[in-house]
């Protein structure tokens, strides 16, 4: 309620009691004066004979009044004189926080003094009973304000309905999305929006949670899928349903908050890739130049190169930035479940299914990136599938028959050459072309050594901070191993090189990195985490990050997505280094 709009409830209140008193003194001899706080007349009363004495208006001065009658004191109570008469005099004053008034009963004098402060006492109590229902009404409108206000600024659809489905609110986002006027909303039965509401109503009545359900809900000009979540009014005595609660969200809003919190986004940009060498910088302002194409890209490079990287950097520089960026290691995921996590199930497609069915990454990358990693391992027949969703920008779900349309830019990427998979016929023509139309080779670190020196001094300051140990010197002659070596497993190897290196305190063995197979010598016991680093030197670096990724699996109880940030990979990365090193989670 406006403070104008409060002020005059006030006054409203004030005048209803005084008419009531007025009413009681009719037959006697008064005059009641209320002035407010810039000492105006507001309100006047009174008999004949007081009306010709004192001769007042509304709006007058009442201290200039109170100067021309020579009332020395017009701020004080008693008896005063005016011309030959004695009068009484009584004054009430309210100080409420938004309404200042002051009252004066002037009486004759053969109105006993106490009754008239008695009067005056019962016009406070009136007054302030009135008073107080105002400001009693105003918090409540005041509450209700802020309940619409934080309602609307939500972001999810609310609708409030009876026990009878009777809708008794919706907020903007609701009605946008069903796109129904509020007060045509208000007049339709939920069961008219919600198909099967009466299952859901003895679902929710009965103490069951109905909670992020996909449900089809029957919009202006379309029935349209949303997440919907039902959550139960109860009573003071919190005993009794008295109504339901119902919040919608849109499914690719909600997609992209489940991305946002699994670890499914693009945390690397172009200034995150370190190119010194000039073959490095023209590739990485080729990949800037085709970020912002919808065309579907093919990395093509060597293992451990970073093609997840560049990915990620061409997603963050596109427009669809802000949208999700969701990635599936097709060689990671067995035969019988990339059908499904790619294009999702419908309830019911196959015993275990999900109740109400799954997405695929298809829909969760709606409106941003798919990152197919290592597709030249796809099945020939999942290659079907994917060159069809292609073509048609649409999937169908695993036992389901409806076309879901969904706007996905494709980066593929493979450590095969898809050409030769191709003449062997392990790869189809067909969707070689349809995800080569931009393609993208990135060097093997062997074929960039200029970039090495930067490499090594970026990794040994990176490591330094995750393991809490000063930066080890390089020697020269060090370095010069670093530079002779091959590095078959690139980036990732040098990597875990530089790990080694800084656990050790400036120590590697080079023979251990160009030994092909893992060192068949056994492993000392562990003593403590002193003795630790010395035994790590006489291990392989594959069995080093095969017993960093145990520790670390064991330090985080086996989540996944903890595990994966500490190693500082991806996730579909760390479920692959799980299969190739026969880790299995317990």
């Amino acid at each position: 309620m406006p403070t104008s709009d409060f002020n005059f409830a006030h006054s409203n209140a004030l005048t209803n009691a005084l008419n009531q008193f007025v009413k009681n003194m009719d037959s006697a001899c008064f005059k009641l004066i209320v002035v407010n706080e810039q000492g105006l007349i507001t309100h006047l009363y009174g008999n004949l004979v007081f009306s010709k004495k004192f001769q007042l208006k509304k709006a007058q001065n009442w201290l200039m009044i109170a100067e021309r009658i020579k009332w020395e004191k017009p701020n004080e109570q008693g008896m005063i004189t005016l011309g030959n008469s004695v009068y009484n005099l009584v004054k009430y004053q309210n100080r409420s926080k938004n309404f200042v008034h002051q009252i004066f009963l002037i009486s004759s004098i053969d109105i006993d003094y106490p009754w008239l402060q008695m009067a005056l006492a019962a016009i406070d109590t009136s007054i302030n009973a009135e008073i107080k229902d105002v400001s009693m009404q105003k918090q409540m409108d005041d509450t209700h304000q802020f309940t619409f206000a934080m309602m609307n600024a939500l972001k999810v659809g609310v609708i409030s309905v009876s026990t009878r489905g009777n809708i008794k609110y919706a907020n903007n986002q609701a009605c946008q999305w069903i796109n129904i006027r509020r007060r045509e909303l208000l007049k339709i039965p939920i069961k008219n929006l919600i198909p099967n509401w009466n299952n859901i109503y003895q679902l929710v009545s009965s103490g069951e949670k109905f909670l992020n359900e996909e449900i089809a809900i029957n919009t202006a000009d379309r029935k349209a899928k949303f997440n919907v979540t039902v959550t139960p009014i109860l009573d003071q005595e919190n005993v009794k349903l008295i109504g339901l609660v119902i919040a919608i969200r849109e499914l690719e809003n909600v997609y992209h908050l489940v991305n946002k919190y699994t670890g499914m986004q693009a945390r690397f940009t172009f200034k995150d890739i370190i190119a010194k060498s000039q073959q490095m910088r023209k590739l990485v302002d080729y990949a800037q130049n085709i970020s912002d194409s919808p065309s579907t890209i093919l990395i093509e490079a060597e293992s451990g190169t970073g093609k997840e990287v560049f990915a990620q950097s061409i997603h963050n520089a596109s427009s669809r930035h802000d949208k999700g960026f969701v990635a599936i290691n097709c060689a990671a995921i067995s035969d019988n479940l990339i059908e499904s996590e790619l294009f999702g199930y419908d309830d019911g497609a196959f015993t275990g299914a999900k109740k109400g069915g799954h997405p695929g990454k298809f829909e969760l990358a709606n409106g941003g990136t798919l990152f197919l990693d290592e597709v030249g391992d796809m099945k020939p027949e999942v290659q079907v599938k994917l060159l069809r969703a292609i073509q048609e920008s649409a999937i169908t779900r695993v036992g389901g028959e409806k076309t879901i349309p969904v706007d996905v830019r494709i980066i593929a990427a493979t450590n095969k050459n898809l050409k030769t998979e191709v003449d062997k016929g392990n790869f189809r023509l067909d969707l070689y072309y349809r995800l080569s139309v931009i393609p993208l080779k990135i060097p093997a670190l062997r074929d960039r050594m200029e970039d090495l020196p930067s490499l090594i001094r970026f990794f040994l300051n990176k490591k330094s901070v995750r393991l809490q140990k000063e930066v080890p010197q390089i020697r020269y002659s060090t370095l010069q191993q670093f530079l002779d070596y091959d590095w078959p497993g690139n980036i990732r190897e040098l990597e875990n090189a530089i790990e080694q290196y800084v656990i050790l305190d400036g120590e590697i063995s080079f023979e251990n990195l160009k030994k092909e197979a893992r060192s068949t010598s056994p492993k000392p016991a562990l003593t403590n985490s002193e003795t630790s680093a010395q035994n790590e030197i006489l291990t392989s670096v594959k069995e080093m990050e095969r017993d960093l990724i145990i520790r670390t699996l064991r330090h985080f109880n086996n989540n996944m997505t903890h595990s994966a940030q500490s190693l500082g990979l991806s996730r579909n990365t760390l479920y692959l280094k799980l299969k190739k090193y026969n880790i299995g989670l317990t």
